[in-house]
């Protein structure tokens, strides 16, 4: 059975919504802890500075111009993840593609535990083959918003046949 898949992710606007919403949150609690209600809390200051940088951190990831990945899911289950140089969810040619813990040319990456597929989020995690154990690997979260419907249940299917073979320490195993 071939399983061969070519999905582009572009950038998720519930992704950006959610990280400007937290963000706006942060900066609320802030002000309440730091200039609404200091005598409430013994060490206001520090805590409202905590919450500012958080705040700030959330807004800034909110913000910046996301970028776009290429995962390809090969017939055997070999998996390849890159970062799409200028290049938009459309498909519109990229200026150079880099590949993400690899070579340049996208190199294949091993599917670690712990990577999850649900209805509307799938988090992979996924280490360069030879790396040591130590060795951070990548963490990719695709949307459903990132990709369209058909290239969403096409990487669904993929990713659960990958999960479901018997190759544990090849591909790892999604849940």
């Amino acid at each position: 059975m071939s399983i061969a898949v070519s999905v582009v992710v572009g950038p998720s606007r519930i992704h950006r919504l959610l990280s400007l919403a937290c963000g706006l949150a942060q900066s609320g609690a802030a002000l309440a802890v730091g200039v609404v209600a200091p005598a409430r809390f013994p060490s206001a200051p520090w805590l409202a500075l905590a919450l500012a940088a958080t705040a700030a951190v959330l807004i800034h990831s909110g913000l910046r111009r996301p970028k776009t990945h290429r995962i390809d899911i090969s017939g055997t289950g070999e998996l390849r993840v890159t970062v799409q140089q200028d290049m938009d969810i459309a498909g519109v040619p990229a200026a150079g593609i880099q590949a993400v813990g690899a070579p340049v040319g996208g190199g294949p990456v091993h599917l670690l535990p712990g990577s999850v597929a649900w209805p509307v989020l799938a988090v992979l995690r996924y280490r360069v083959p030879g790396a040591q154990a130590g060795t951070a690997g990548g963490v990719l979260t695709v949307w459903r918003d990132s990709v369209d419907g058909a290239a969403w249940r096409a990487l669904a299917v993929a990713l659960a046949v990958i999960g479901r073979r018997g190759d544990r320490e090849r591909f790892g195993k999604i849940r």
